[in-house]
């Protein structure tokens, strides 16, 4: 009966202690500011388990229901039943961003990316035009290079070599819709795709700016939200 007892006192006292461990996890997060549902979503995207919608307060954000917050640039854009689409190349920049957002640390992010056809897309970031064309950085979808690249912008100009590359032999970029954000803290830029990080880089030249979409060549897209929200963790 003493075994029993003390066998019955050491899975409690176990519990208690497993208890107590999550606990302290969970207020270590909320002392760092760090959403616990945030992380799960982060955590569920990347073993392929889906998505949920973060949990931070948005800076901008654009569901396409029409084409007010977004500012055509070039290209064929058009919206149709909340997705913006392109058949070419263009640029489309979030209006809210590059006017009325202060923040110059965020998160940017399109959300149901599905590219039909073509030769990719991409997130500008700390975006500016200078009547020349785009200043900024660019984190790209590209089949062409059958990766993901980050790149400097000036004047319009795509500038080499690419800030950072990641090859991805064997990945879907066609029909399947996908998720593609990019983190900015200060002088860092990390990419993700569907929740996963995939690749990140460096530079200090721009330290403000807005965001928006880019496409080139015979890129066929439709998008179905663009989001700027704080940095995730």
């Amino acid at each position: 009966m003493n075994r029993i007892q003390r066998s019955g006192q050491g899975l409690v006292e176990y519990v208690l202690i497993v208890l107590l461990v999550a606990i302290g996890a969970l207020l270590v997060l909320q002392l760092m500011g760090i959403s616990v549902r945030d992380v799960y979503c982060r955590v569920a995207a990347g073993l392929g388990a889906g998505s949920c919608q973060q949990t931070s307060t948005a800076y901008c954000t654009d569901g396409f229901d029409t084409m007010s917050n977004s500012q055509n640039v070039t290209g064929p854009w058009t919206n149709s039943n909340g997705q913006a689409c392109i058949q070419g190349g263009g640029i489309l920049y979030n209006t809210c961003s590059m006017t009325t957002m202060t923040a110059n640390d965020y998160t940017a992010q399109i959300d149901g990316a599905a590219l039909s056809s073509g030769n990719g897309y991409g997130i500008f970031f700390r975006a500016t035009n200078n009547g020349l064309g785009v200043n900024g950085y660019a984190f790209q979808y590209d089949p062409g290079l059958v990766g993901f690249v980050m790149r400097k912008w000036v004047n319009g100009v795509e500038i080499n070599p690419a800030i950072a590359y990641k090859s991805v032999p064997g990945f879907n970029f066609y029909s399947k819709p996908h998720t593609l954000s990019v983190k900015v803290v200060g002088d860092t830029f990390t990419g993700y795709v569907d929740g996963a990080v995939m690749l990140s880089g460096k530079d200090s030249t721009y330290s403000t700016g807005g965001t928006g979409i880019r496409t080139w060549d015979s890129t066929n897209l439709c998008l179905d939200n663009f989001s700027v929200i704080p940095p995730i963790p």
